[in-house]
């Protein structure tokens, strides 16, 4: 994995765990500050970072194509129940990638818009079984092709030579062939003759799936300390000290309500220093705190740890192959040299 150093790049070895890991509030108070800046994990080729990027970029393509009419969730949702006639919402959110609040906000929906019936469960008053509405299956015969020019629109920088081998290595990477019945043969044809998108083989699914099997293992590895987008936050004024918030939140790839709201999580946290704009300038920039600089260098071998534990279904070919794919998705077909 790829680390940054005063703006050169340096290889690491992932370290284990340290133990006693401190997590004390660091204060505005100073510290001798560091030799120099802390080693960071350079973003343009940090899979955990790609894949952000990757998933912003379907979720706009996706309310072009389809205007707001049904959302990625949703559609995945209703491919569930048209795979698996009768399913409960557990096997739902398990097929569709959901966690269980989301699943019941988004069965709550497409009931409430007649998409989905919900009814008791035969032998189990206490559950209830779903299945597709006729308007679901009619209104699926003009969204299903909108989703899948949504995945062309996202494939779209990648070699067309290279584009099933990507699907195959995301598919490892989000783990598909973990959830039953959903990686077989098939899988996603449904029962009906709704025409829906094969869960097992879309690229924005299984980049969702990548994103929260990311997420998970970053909580597990580094903890609460620090988010994977406050990460990248702080590593972007790592790599451009005393940038502005508008910088930062291209640097780190966020939208400006998130880049505000972490920018100020860590400047409340002790992470940061507000830098007054200059005489006539209207922007506000920032910096590392001297202490905040020291904890973050212990982290990023943390951070480097998640992302070896996130490849680790991919062997180290095609592990490259793989994020210099995913690269070009995230930026379009040009990404930058560094972070």
């Amino acid at each position: 994995m790829e680390v940054l150093i005063a703006g050169h790049r340096a290889r690491r070895t992932p370290e284990p765990l340290p133990e006693g890991r401190n997590t004390e509030p660091v204060t505005h108070a100073s510290r001798e500050a560091p030799p120099g800046p802390p080693p960071v994990l350079g973003l343009s080729r940090t899979p955990g970072h790609l894949i952000r990027r990757a998933q912003q970029v379907h979720t706009a393509s996706w309310a072009q194509r389809l205007h707001g009419e049904l959302t990625g969730p949703q559609y995945a949702a209703l491919v569930a129940v048209a795979m698996e006639p009768g399913i409960d919402q557990s096997r739902l959110a398990e097929l569709a990638s959901l966690d269980k609040n989301t699943a019941a906000g988004v069965v709550r929906r497409l009931v409430a818009q007649g998409w989905i019936q919900r009814a008791a469960h035969p032998a189990d008053g206490r559950r209830h079984v779903l299945r597709i509405t006729a308007p679901a299956r009619a209104a699926l015969r003009y969204l299903t092709p909108a989703a899948a020019l949504v995945q062309q629109d996202l494939l779209q920088p990648v070699d067309a030579g290279r584009r099933e081998t990507f699907i195959d290595l995301l598919a490892r990477i989000a783990e598909v062939a973990v959830i039953p019945g959903l990686a077989d043969p098939g899988a996603g044809a449904p029962a009906t003759e709704t025409p829906v998108l094969p869960l097992a083989r879309t690229p924005g699914y299984l980049i969702r799936r990548a994103q929260a099997r990311h997420a998970g293992i970053w909580a597990e590895v580094v903890g609460s300390e620090l988010t994977g987008p406050q990460y990248a936050v702080l590593a972007a004024l790592v790599l451009q000290p005393g940038a502005d918030q508008v910088t930062i939140g291209r640097l780190a790839s966020l939208d400006p309500s998130s880049t505000a709201d972490i920018v100020g999580r860590l400047d409340r946290g002790g992470w940061l220093r507000r830098v007054p704009a200059s005489r006539g300038g209207r922007r506000v920039s920032w910096r590392l705190l001297p202490a905040a600089a020291d904890r973050l260098g212990r982290i990023t071998p943390l951070a480097e740890q998640v992302q070896s534990v996130f490849l680790g279904p991919l062997d180290p070919p095609e592990a490259s192959c793989f994020i210099d794919d995913l690269a070009l998705i995230g930026y379009r077909g040009a990404p930058p040299g560094t972070g």
